[in-house]
C-alpha cells in the first residue's frame, strides 16, 4: 500500500440496523451504547500512564478489560499527518487531496492534523482558508513524521472497561521493506508521542503490526490477512501473533484471511483496508474483480484468486457469538487492470479505501470526462452499496489518485479516534 522510497529520499525526509445491541453508529443518531463481550487481557506492566511505555515484549501479566471499537461507531475527531516535502513533488502532489479530505471532513468531524512546526501549520491555515475552510473545526499538533500514513503509524485507540481511551503501540518496521532506520525510527514513534500529547495510557507490544492491516468489528472480532501478519512477525507463531492481537485489543476472535490485492504485495504485503471492511457489527464489504477483468493480465488474475480464496474462508466463518456475516461483494475500479503488462506494477486504487465517519462516508472516486462509463456506473454501484452499508449517511466522492500513486487511499492517511 506505500510506495517504496528511494533511501536518499528516506534520510531527507443492505446494513441491518443494530439497535438492539446499543450500537453508536457514526451515521445513525446516538442511541444509548453498550460495552459488553469484553476480552480480559493479560497485560502487566506493558500499561503506563502519560503515553510512556514499559518495554517491547509480548507478556501476560495481570488483566485489564479492552475492546476495539468499530469505525462505523461514534468518533471524537480523525487524525491525519501533513505530508512532507517529497510528497508534494512533481506534477501530482499529495497536499491537494489532503486539503479536499479536511474540506469534506470538517462539517462532521472535527480534524486533528499533525505537522511538523508551528510555521508548517500557518502554512496549512492558509491553504484551509484560500479552499474556504475557516478551519474552525481543525486543530494542530506539532509531531515529528516523515510520512502520510496516520492509518499505520498513528494511534491505535481501544477502550477499557470504564470507556477510556488508550493506546496500542505495535512496532513498525516499514511493511517488512529495507528502510534507512532514521526513518523506521521517526515514523515509530508517531502513535506513542500523540498519545503523550493526549495524555493517555500506552499498551506496549512486541508485534509489528499497522492500522491497514487490521479489521475491527467493535464487538470482539478482528479481520488480519495471513501475508501481511507473519510477514511482519518471522519469528512468532501463527497462534502467538493471534494471542497478541486478543491481549492488546481486547478481541475474542481473529478471522485469518490469506491475501490482498496482488498489486499491493510488493507494497504492503496486502493490507485488508484495500479489499474487506466491516459496514457494522454483522457485515461485511468484500472486493470483487469484475468478470471482464479477471483475465486481463497476471495482476487481475491473482488478485481475483486470492479475493475468492477469502470469500471461502468469510461465508464459512462466524463472529464472537458464533453467528455468520452478511457478505456484501463490491467491484473493483473495471477497465484499470489494462492499465498494465503481465509484468508491470499497478497503483493500488479500491472503492473500499474509504473514510467513515459521524454522519458522512469518503470514497475514492476515478471516472473523469472522457473515461468509460461502464466505470462511472461502477462509481454509481458502488454509492448505492455504501449508501445502504451505513443508512443516513452522506457518500462524498474523493479524487484521491496522487495518493493511490504513493500505494495508498483516503483510509490509510486517516485515523479514527473513537468517542468517549
Amino acid at each position: 500500500m506505500k510506495k517504496p522510497f528511494p533511501l536518499i529520499t528516506l534520510i531527507t525526509v443492505l446494513v441491518l440496523e443494530i439497535l438492539s445491541a446499543g450500537l453508536w453508529s457514526s451515521c445513525r443518531q446516538n442511541i444509548n451504547s453498550r460495552q459488553n463481550d469484553r476480552l480480559e487481557q493479560n497485560i502487566g506492566n506493558n500499561t503506563t500512564g502519560n503515553g510512556s511505555s514499559s518495554n517491547d515484549n509480548v507478556s501476560n501479566k495481570n488483566s485489564v478489560l479492552y475492546t476495539w471499537p468499530g469505525e462505523f461507531e461514534k468518533q471524537q475527531s480523525m487524525w491525519m499527518q501533513w505530508p512532507t516535502e517529497n510528497y508534494n513533488e512533481g506534477s501530482r502532489p499529495v497536499y491537494p487531496v489532503m486539503i479536499n479530505i479536511i474540506n469534506a471532513f470538517t462539517p462532521y468531524i472535527k480534524v486533528n492534523v499533525i505537522s511538523r512546526s508551528t510555521d508548517e501549520i500557518e502554512q496549512i491555515k492558509a491553504l484551509l482558508k484560500s479552499s474556504g475552510n475557516p478551519g474552525t473545526n481543525v486543530d494542530y499538533y506539532v509531531i515529528n513524521h516523515l510520512s502520510i500514513w496516520a492509518r499505520d503509524v498513528g494511534p491505535v485507540f481501544v477502550k477499557d472497561n470504564r470507556n477510556r481511551l488508550s493506546v496500542v503501540d505495535f512496532g513498525f518496521n516499514n511493511y517488512s521493506r529495507e528502510a534507512d532506520q532514521e526513518y523506521i525510527n521517526i515514523e515509530s514513534q508517531v502513535d506513542k508521542l500523540t498519545a503523550q500529547t493526549l495524555n493517555l495510557p500506552v499498551i506496549s507490544t512486541g508485534l509489528i503490526s499497522e492500522g491497514g492491516a487490521i479489521e475491527s468489528n467493535g464487538r470482539g472480532t478482528m479481520m488480519v490477512p495471513e501475508s501481511v501478519a507473519l510477514t511482519r512477525n518471522p519469528n512468532l507463531t501463527k497462534q502467538q501473533i493471534e494471542d497478541e492481537y486478543k491481549r492488546v485489543l481486547g478481541v475474542k476472535k481473529v478471522i485469518w484471511l490469506k491475501k490482498g490485492l496482488a498489486e499491493d504485495d510488493h507494497i504492503t504485503s496486502g493490507h485488508i483496508n484495500e479489499f474487506a471492511r466491516f459496514a457494522d457489527p454483522n457485515t461485511i464489504l468484500l472486493a470483487q474483480i469484475l468478470p471482464e477483468d479477471k483475465l486481463i493480465n497476471k495482476i487481475s488474475q491473482q488478485s481475483d484468486q486470492n479475493l475468492e480464496e477469502n470469500y471461502n474462508i468469510l461465508q464459512n466463518s462466524t463472529d464472537q457469538d458464533g453467528k455468520p456475516f452478511r457478505i456484501i461483494r463490491v467491484p473493483m475500479p473495471p477497465t484499470l487492470y489494462q492499465e498494465a503488462d503481465n509484468t508491470s506494477e499497478l497503483p493500488v486504487r479500491s472503492y473500499l479505501n474509504y473514510a467513515v465517519t459521524n454522519g458522512a462516508v469518503l470514497m475514492q472516486t476515478y471516472w473523469k470526462p472522457g473515461l468509460p462509463d461502464k466505470l462511472k456506473n461502477a462509481e454509481e454501484q458502488v454509492r448505492a452499496i455504501l449508501h445502504n452499508a451505513y443508512p443516513g449517511c452522506d457518500i462524498i466522492g474523493i479524487d484521491a489518485e496522487n495518493v493511490n500513486l504513493w500505494g495508498g487511499g483516503i483510509h490509510c492517511i486517516t485515523q479514527h479516534m473513537p468517542a468517549t
